[in-house]
């Protein structure tokens, strides 16, 4: 792909992501309330771990389910407002988000009958999950396809210059793998998916056993002249301390040979 179709890319989904597909707070911080960010936090893992058991599908499934789910409660609509005071309804949105995602980014034939006696454990009975599901569509107003972190991850690497110390197709890995933990942290799926995927490549690239940091910081120049970031800035500062904290969860050897990784 040319490089300047890349960045006129890579412009359009930075204005979709701050515009009709922007995601803004939602929960207090604090796990005072009906709903909290840990219990967030469980059913995004809970979403990977049930599209883990679904041979062929990818977990980035999973990413896009979270991102739907994250818009739909932002928004004024009186049923997310709803949704975030009952802790079942709250759980009933989730698997919603996740079944629109498996039938659009998946395009997968999904059976509410195994959804709901199965995945759910007759938690909700299959009329729950599609009006719920029904009620999510429509206050996303069917917009479906907005850009994830793995787009940008995958535009940003076209991006950069070939390197022999960097194992671009582990380090797309890498970062994919961190992204997808990374998002089941609150704050951090607050941030934008251009700036998640530019913090995601920028830890892995400290992180990573390179035989040049020196060259790592200038692929990441390019990425900040071309988005308008600023690795200095503070909430992007922000979102890489709370992924480093993460990369301690990882394989360290495995991470510096970059080899062989199942991340």
């Amino acid at each position: 792909m040319i490089q300047n179709e890349l960045i006129e890319q890579l412009c359009v989904m930075q204005h979709q992501e701050e515009d009709a597909y922007k995601c803004s707070v939602y929960m207090d911080s604090a796990n005072t309330k009906p709903v909290s960010p840990s219990d967030r936090e469980s059913l995004c893992i809970w979403g990977y771990h049930t599209i883990a058991a679904c041979p062929g599908i990818a977990r980035s499934t999973g990413v896009v389910a979270i991102l739907y789910f994250d818009r739909f409660l932002s928004t004024s609509s009186p049923i997310a407002k709803w949704v975030l005071k009952d802790r079942r309804e709250f759980q009933l949105a989730f698997v919603a988000c996740l079944v629109i995602a498996l039938k659009v980014h998946s395009g997968l034939n999904v059976e509410l009958d195994f959804v709901s006696g199965v995945i759910c454990d007759d938690m909700y009975d299959i009329k729950e999950i599609i009006m719920m599901e029904n009620e999510v569509l429509k206050v996303l107003k069917w917009r479906l396809n907005g850009p994830i972190p793995h787009d940008f991850i995958d535009r940003f690497l076209c991006l950069l210059p070939p390197s022999d110390s960097i194992n671009f197709e582990f380090l797309s890995r890498f970062s994919k793998a961190l992204t997808e933990q990374a998002l089941t942290i609150y704050s951090i799926a607050l941030r934008s998916p251009s700036v998640i995927a530019f913090a995601s490549i920028f830890c892995c690239l400290q992180f990573m056993d390179s035989a040049s940091q020196l060259n790592n910081l200038s692929m990441l120049h390019i990425l900040e002249e071309v988005m308008g970031f600023d690795s200095g800035d503070a909430q992007i500062q922000a979102v890489c301390m709370r992924m480093s904290s993460l990369l301690r969860g990882f394989p360290s050897n495995s991470v510096q040979s970059g080899v062989g990784v199942q991340v």
